[in-house]
């Protein structure tokens, strides 16, 4: 994967913009629209953050998982919303395309200007509402 500079990154994916999580699961893939997302600096360590309803695809991500964050433009991003999944040796979800990286072969929503590989670094559950909270090393994510 290329490094994407700090700037591009925040120009081509802003804080709470739509993006859509990409990942491998037992069963094959799935992608799954995301609540929101923003950039953190947690005690002088620069982070992504993002949050997934609780349960689902959210309960199966494990800190150490790798698993990549697509931002496809905002209509492409919402037809993700209920999430798409795909079988092994099943054609792509319609509107995608594959990605790989590091050994990391994933389909992506058509159109992603930005494509974030993360290292899930933690999680927590949010109290006030019923989503998760996801964070990962941001520098890792930019390929620097």
């Amino acid at each position: 994967m290329n490094p994407i500079s700090v700037p591009d990154a925040f120009g081509n994916a802003p804080p709470r913009s739509p993006c859509v999580l990409c990942m491998k699961s037992a069963q094959g893939f799935t992608l799954q629209l995301t609540e929101w997302f923003t950039w953190l600096n947690i005690k002088h360590n620069p982070m992504l953050s993002f949050s997934m309803p609780r349960g689902g695809e959210a309960a199966s991500l494990r800190e150490g998982d790798s698993f990549v964050l697509a931002f496809p433009p905002a209509e492409e991003a919402l037809r993700y919303r209920a999430g798409a999944r795909s079988a092994f040796g099943e054609e792509l979800p319609v509107g995608t395309m594959s990605f790989e990286s590091d050994g990391l072969s994933l389909p992506i929503p058509k159109g992603s200007e930005v494509l974030l590989h993360c290292t899930l670094a933690g999680a927590y559950n949010y109290p006030f509402k019923k989503v998760r909270i996801f964070n990962c090393n941001l520098e890792q994510a930019l390929g620097l």
